[in-house]
């Protein structure tokens, strides 16, 4: 096999040994490159939507860019200092033929100017409560503005922090961050200075977008945080907004497709992905665009099937539920590379082994109220007991992928050994890099539940929100709106009818579910960030079991801490010993509450806490698991660096 056939069969990363964090790549439905001495005809900015995260560090890391490909830093995710680090979202060139088919990257030497626009416009905007795309199964509550006391001509100028728009360009351009040129800043209520992060290029003149330091302050005296998304008067420093380039290409200065850059919350789980990512849910917005087609007749199972078989077997490391699940639904660990091989086998052997675990999950049509079904995660109407929508489960397309799966009509292609030694994009085919960008950086983020959910929220599944096919053939590229203002209103409240249909007073502003400016995407998400991130964990039952959580691949929920992992791994303790440090979990969230002696630990207290103590929650990361332990395996996923959680203590890293 030559090398390019295989990397066009799979890519696999992470540690040594068997893994099963494969990236997801095939040929299946693979765009062929552009034949030699072709032309570029056009250049487009990957990844289409690309994240990059707050961190108090200096030090920080590159987001994702191969699917799974989810190492961890030199030196962890967080500093010697224990501060978080940065993710930053690299932005690359790749031009394309008359054909659609990829030529080359691009970079410094074409000429690239790259331009930047973000904004944070959350205080401006209205009041989450639940999405409003549900319909009479999950009605939409409607939201009242945040902060209604600002008149409507003064919301702008007082409520949006506006990064403006900023060029940069060149190699190795602002190397340090030091540079205020290229720093994205606005103010907050007139009267703070806010920081948005700033730009910087590589060595190959490829935009780098640094988000900031994750702070969340208010304007207003004695206005301590009281909900989960809505506090008047608060700002954090999210922001999203576009990416826009100029080449030279054979004489001709060309403008690039552009992308969009989403600033973000850290990822406390950094390593894995949740079972249902922004990529599944924004691909069935691209499937009713036309823009892709949901599988008909047969599917990959590394690029397809394995991913989805192995983010529920890894949610038993931030959920109880998920730890305890593969027993209530008889289907084995999902995470086990033996149980693996048996269902990336496609013959009759191996159906009712597949069979079981297709019917372990949770069908997408509503029908399926099991609690114990996969995912055993809430769902975008949890406001509402009996909605079929209580419960997340997989989107329409992932379900077809395991149904053509259990049937056996699927690549077995697996066990491509060779694919192991792929370690970045650079190792992949030029052809396929521009997808891989944009599935890598979709697929690290929370597609599910929508309430409002982690980076972004339940818009991003519409299609109204995208270019069409009569505008690009590229797909996950959003419409860039030409409203005057950032501030959009659509009235006194924003409600299932106008959210869709805009206000008919003022058509010039648009309508929400349509095209995007800066600061759209992540203003329906809570203000400050940190009261949604702490609040939303798992939720007590009046069955008492299973218990169902979130959004644990980011924010995890049930962990093994560091400390038990340790114990675990002693040799000089007894075989049950260990053992019961390796089942014991305990709460990821536990002190953010409150702590000390007779200590009054509410619901609001927590919120505020987290403002303060987000940096000291511990980061789950892959660790070599034990030799010889039974029913331990050779991999964990283990919390580690974990702070302080007393807020009171001197040697509480800022």
């Amino acid at each position: 096999m030559k090398r390019r056939d295989f990397l066009l069969g799979a890519a696999a990363i992470g540690l040594g040994g068997p893994l099963l964090a494969k990236a997801a790549i095939s040929s299946l439905h693979a765009q062929p490159a552009a034949p030699k001495g072709a032309k570029i005809a056009k250049v487009a900015i990957f990844p289409a939507i690309g994240f990059s995260r707050v961190g108090n560090a200096e030090e920080w890391f590159l987001a994702p860019e191969v699917p799974g490909l989810l190492d961890e830093p030199e030196g962890g995710f967080k500093d010697k200092q224990g501060r978080i680090k940065k993710q930053v979202q690299r932005f690359r060139l790749f031009g394309y033929d008359d054909q659609g088919r990829v030529v080359r990257e691009l970079d410094g030497a074409d000429g690239v100017t790259w331009s930047v626009h973000v904004a944070n416009t959350k205080a401006a905007w209205y009041g989450f409560v639940n999405a409003m795309d549900r319909g009479d199964s999950a009605p939409g509550v409607p939201g009242a503005q945040r902060n209604p006391f600002i008149a409507a001509d003064k919301r702008e100028a007082m409520l949006c922090i506006d990064g403006g728009r900023l060029e940069i360009a060149g190699a190795s351009t602002n190397p340090t961050g030091g540079d205020d040129r290229y720093r994205m800043k606005g103010r907050f209520w007139q009267t703070l200075d806010v920081s948005l992060g700033h730009l910087r290029t590589d060595d190959k003149g490829r935009l780098l977008v640094f988000a900031a330091d994750g702070v969340s302050r208010t304007a207003l005296p004695q206005n301590p945080v009281r909900d989960f998304t809505n506090n008047d008067g608060w700002h954090d420093d999210w922001a999203d907004g576009w990416v826009k380039a100029t080449v030279t290409v054979d004489g001709r200065k060309l403008d690039c497709d552009p992308a969009w850059v989403v600033c973000c919350g850290p990822k406390f789980a950094p390593q894995l992905e949740p079972i249902v990512t922004l990529y599944d849910a924004a691909r069935e917005a691209m499937v009713a665009l036309g823009q892709l087609q949901s599988p008909t007749d047969k599917v990959s199972f590394r690029r397809d099937v394995l991913p989805i078989l192995r983010r529920a077997g890894a949610m038993q490391w931030v959920a109880t539920a998920s730890f305890l699940g593969a027993a209530w639904n008889d289907i084995g660990d999902l995470s086990n590379p033996a149980t693996i091989e048996t269902l990336a086998k496609p013959g009759a052997d191996a159906k009712a082994e597949r069979k079981k675990v297709f019917d372990a999950f949770r069908k997408p049509d509503g029908s399926d109220q099991r609690g114990y079904a996969i995912p055993i995660m809430l769902g975008d109407g949890v406001n509402y007991q009996d909605s079929p929508h209580a419960w997340l489960a997989l989107t329409p397309t992932q379900y077809r992928v395991l149904e053509l799966w259990a049937d056996g009509k699927f690549e077995a292609d697996y066990a491509d050994k060779s694919a192991d030694s792929v370690r970045t994009l650079d190792d992949l085919p030029t052809e396929l890099r521009p997808e891989a960008m944009t599935r890598a950086a979709l697929d690290a983020c929370s597609g599910g539940a929508f309430h409002p959910g982690v980076e972004i929220t339940w818009p991003i599944r519409h299609k109204e929100l995208y270019r069409g096919p009569n505008e690009t053939k590229l797909p996950f590229r959003l419409a860039l709106s030409n409203r005057k203002s950032l501030a959009q209103d659509v009235g006194l409240q924003l409600n299932p009818v106008n959210v869709f249909a805009g206000n008919p007073d003022k058509p010039e502003q648009g309508k929400p579910i349509g095209p995007q400016a800066p600061g759209d995407l992540t203003r329906w998400m809570g203000v400050p960030w940190q009261g949604d991130a702490f609040s939303c964990q798992a939720v007590l039952t009046a069955s008492g079991f299973p218990t169902p959580v979130w959004w644990p691949a980011l924010l995890p929920v049930d962990v093994l801490p560091e400390a038990f992992y340790q114990q675990m791994m002693r040799t000089d303790l007894t075989e049950e010993e260990r053992l019961r440090f390796y089942h014991t979990r305990v709460p990821w969230a536990r002190g953010a509450a409150g702590i000390g002696l007779h200590v009054e630990a509410g619901y609001t207290d927590g919120l505020r806490r987290m403002i303060e103590l987000w940096t000291q929650m511990g980061v789950v990361v892959r660790r070599p698991g034990p030799k010889g332990l039974p029913g331990v395996p050779d991999q964990l996923y283990v919390e580690v660096q974990r702070g302080s959680m007393d807020i009171a203590a001197p040697t509480l890293p800022r």
